[in-house]
Order: C-alpha cells, then sequence, then structure tokens
C-alpha cells in the first residue's frame, strides 16, 4: 500500500464484506496492512463497529472513522441500491452528520465536490482546534490550588512534620504548603490532554501545523486521567459554560481513543456512528422543521416514555418511540424510523413493537419509516378498530446526490389530510 496520506485513507460502505484475497461485490480488496491493524484491535471482543472473518471484514451499521495507525477507514452509508459512489455518500453522511446536530461545521459546497481525505475524523478535529483558539483568545481561566513540595524559598506555610521526613540533612529546603493561581484547570488539562492526542495523529500537514502553533500558546499542564464518569461530572456554571463545545468534542476524541499498549504501532480512534441514530435524529428534526406551517394544531413529540413492564421488585422496561405526532393535543400517530432495506413486509419484531406503542399510547395508527423509493404499504391489526393499523412509508431523501427535504413535507400533509379528510 502507497504510504502517502492519499492512500492511507480506505473507503468502505456500511454491511458491505471486503475481503483480502479478492474483490467483492464494491470492487475492492481490502489491502492486508489494515486487515492486521483491526484483527489486532479486535482481539477477542465482539465489536459494534466490524465482524472479522477468516480473510476478511463485515462492516456493521455504524459509519464514521475508524483511525488504525497510519490508515484510516472511512465506513460510509448505504443509500442507494445500486451505484453507489463514494463522493456522494460521503457529501450525504456529512450533511445528516451536520443537520443532526453531531457536526456544527458547513457542508461541502458545490466547489469542493472532491473527495476529501478522512474529512469525517478531520472534521471533529478542526472543530476542537477553532473552539480551543477561541477560548485561547478570550483567555483561559485561571483557579486556585493548593500545592505542598520542596522549596528552596520558604513561602507559605511549613509541613512541620513533613519537612523533618524530607529535609533532615537539607536544611537549605523547605516543605511548604502554598496557595496557586495558575492555568492548571481541569478543563484546561483537558484541552491540553486533546491537543497531545491529535499531535499523535495521521491527518493533514494543515492540522499538525495548527497544533504546533497552538502548542506555543497553550500553557504547558499536567496530565488528567478522564472517563465517562468524568466528563458527567463536570459542573458548568457562568465562568466554564464557554468551554462546553470544546470539552464535548474532547470527550468524544479522548474516549474512542485506545492506545495500542504492547506495540504502539496501531493506536486506534473510533469516530463512529449508529446510522439508526442519525436516521432517526436527521428525520425527527426535518420533521420538526416542516410542522412549523401547521403550529398550532400539529404538535411532534420526540422519544416519549412509558412504561410497557414493571415487576414486582420494581424494574421497569420501558417503550419508547421515536415520534408521537399530536393534532389538537391529542395523540394521533406513532412513526417509528428504521434504517434498513425492506419490501413490502416489515420483520416480525418491528410489527410486534408498533402494536405495542399503539396499544400504550392510545393511538390507532402507526408508521414504520424506511429510506427508499417514495411508497407506501399499508396493514392492519387484528381487530382493527381495536388495535388500529401499522403502515410502511418510505422516504425517498436522497436526489442527485443531495439530500432531499421535499418529501418529508409531503408526508406530513398526507398524515393531516388522514385526520382531515376535507
Amino acid at each position: 500500500m502507497n504510504p502517502s496520506s492519499e492512500n492511507r485513507v480506505f473507503r468502505v460502505f456500511e454491511h458491505a464484506f471486503y475481503s483480502i484475497k479478492h474483490e467483492g461485490k464494491e470492487g475492492k480488496i481490502l489491502p492486508t496492512e489494515i486487515f492486521d491493524a483491526l484483527k489486532s484491535y479486535a482481539g477477542d471482543a465482539e465489536l459494534p463497529y466490524f465482524s472479522l472473518t477468516v480473510n476478511g471484514i463485515r462492516f456493521k451499521q455504524y459509519v464514521g472513522a475508524l483511525q488504525v495507525g497510519k490508515f484510516t477507514i472511512e465506513v460510509l452509508p448505504k443509500v442507494d441500491r445500486n451505484n453507489q459512489k463514494e463522493s456522494s455518500a460521503q457529501r450525504i453522511l456529512i450533511e445528516m452528520l451536520r443537520q443532526s446536530g453531531f457536526i456544527s461545521v458547513k457542508s461541502p459546497t458545490e466547489s469542493n465536490l472532491r473527495l476529501n481525505n478522512n474529512f469525517i475524523l478531520e472534521t471533529y478535529i478542526q472543530m476542537f482546534l477553532e473552539e480551543t483558539w477561541n477560548l485561547v483568545h478570550k483567555g483561559l481561566i485561571k483557579t486556585y490550588h493548593t500545592e505542598e513540595g520542596n522549596e528552596f524559598a520558604l513561602k507559605g506555610s511549613l509541613v512541620f512534620n513533613r519537612n523533618i521526613q524530607k529535609n533532615i540533612i537539607h536544611a537549605e529546603r523547605f516543605y511548604v504548603r502554598h496557595t496557586t493561581y495558575d492555568r492548571e484547570h481541569p478543563l484546561n488539562r483537558i484541552l491540553y490532554k486533546t491537543i497531545n492526542l491529535i499531535s499523535c495523529l495521521s491527518v493533514s500537514p494543515d492540522i499538525i501545523m495548527d497544533i504546533h502553533i497552538l502548542h506555543v500558546y497553550f500553557p504547558e499542564l499536567k496530565d488528567i486521567s478522564v472517563s465517562d464518569e468524568f466528563f458527567q461530572k463536570i459542573i458548568w456554571d457562568r465562568k466554564t459554560e464557554v468551554y462546553r463545545k470544546a470539552i464535548n468534542i474532547a470527550r468524544l476524541l479522548l474516549l474512542n481513543y485506545h492506545p495500542d499498549l504492547s506495540q504502539g504501532k496501531n493506536n486506534v480512534l473510533a469516530l463512529m456512528f449508529d446510522m439508526n441514530d442519525v436516521w432517526e435524529t436527521w428525520f425527527t428534526r426535518r420533521l420538526l422543521w416542516v410542522s412549523k406551517k401547521y403550529y398550532g394544531t400539529i404538535n411532534i413529540r420526540p422519544q416519549t416514555r412509558k412504561t410497557f413492564w414493571t415487576s414486582n421488585t420494581g424494574e421497569r422496561i420501558l417503550q419508547k418511540p421515536d415520534i408521537i405526532v399530536e393534532v389538537n393535543n391529542k395523540p394521533e400517530f406513532i412513526l417509528d424510523t428504521k434504517w434498513k432495506i425492506v419490501n413490502d413486509r416489515p420483520s416480525e419484531a418491528d410489527i410486534r413493537q408498533m402494536f405495542a406503542y399503539n396499544k400504550l399510547f392510545n393511538v390507532n395508527q402507526a408508521f414504520l419509516v424506511y429510506p427508499g423509493e417514495f411508497r407506501s404499504t399499508q396493514g392492519s391489526f387484528y381487530d382493527s378498530a381495536e388495535n388500529g393499523t401499522c403502515g410502511l412509508k418510505f422516504i425517498p431523501f436522497i436526489k442527485e446526490g443531495k439530500l432531499n427535504h421535499s418529501l418529508i413535507s409531503v408526508f406530513m400533509d398526507e398524515l393531516v389530510k388522514l385526520v382531515h379528510p376535507h
């Protein structure tokens, strides 16, 4: 494999199989170096992103970027049954992530149609750098904290017992405790740790240069151990709120970085997104947008929970449909998004789920919303007067290689007509 940055990015599609021996349906052979690196990363674990076979890898429904050592694997959504182009799939993914709130950058424009190397990973890094530069320009926060240690000058208070233990033969030293006001704030240390992480990644020369310059302006701080629990305990206030965006991106980078402790050659950074979540969030936000023209009549309620089962010990199982559509403050429709390709027969598990939603939320019409060519299939549950119906709606959200929102508006209009036929 050519060691240039161009050839260090290997692009694949979700759910596709890539062999190290022969070309698959996607027309690519998986380089042996990448196979070996991913095999080393997975070890004996069952990862959500891909599964290994003897001679290849099958990717799952996660999309995004996996950087393993010097290589980056970009996993793109399979949005077309036929001849899917990597360039259009990448643009569609970036735009869906942007419109869903996963990233906050402008989408690729018509003047930038060339497939960018490592765009997904570097987009997040660029977001982090922009937020961190803003904090540096505004001035990093300072904090008071107490330090102890041996000093050649007496400052603060002398810790008498420790001074005897440490300096009984070093009369020129003092073991003291003193208060310092500096930038050794935990949030600054998180940023510094992330800066050091990025400097170790295989990214573009522009980002490496930006990191080197940032190092000059950023104070050298102590390392800090981070975990998901650590980030959850951060308390945001008036002074620290400006850090929130940068820290959220730092959290994503730091918690998804897995250093190779054995050889140090195949450190892994996984920025992967479940396409079920991306599709649900994107569709919900678009539906909220188009429903504005029915303001006062139509209300979109995402992620409403109800208890489905309760044990005698108090344990509960909750049901949570993706969307409840209320008409005049009354629940009328259940919408549940599914990122999968189906014909006119959904899975039995999906149908049972919609039946439960109808009963739990006291509605009579449910819809499974899939990506695909525009069509509908309607079906009824047994004793439909009591248990309602479940329809399939296919939304062709791609048109000429771009996201298409118009048919979501058409779908909303159809829902309104079901309640008000005239």
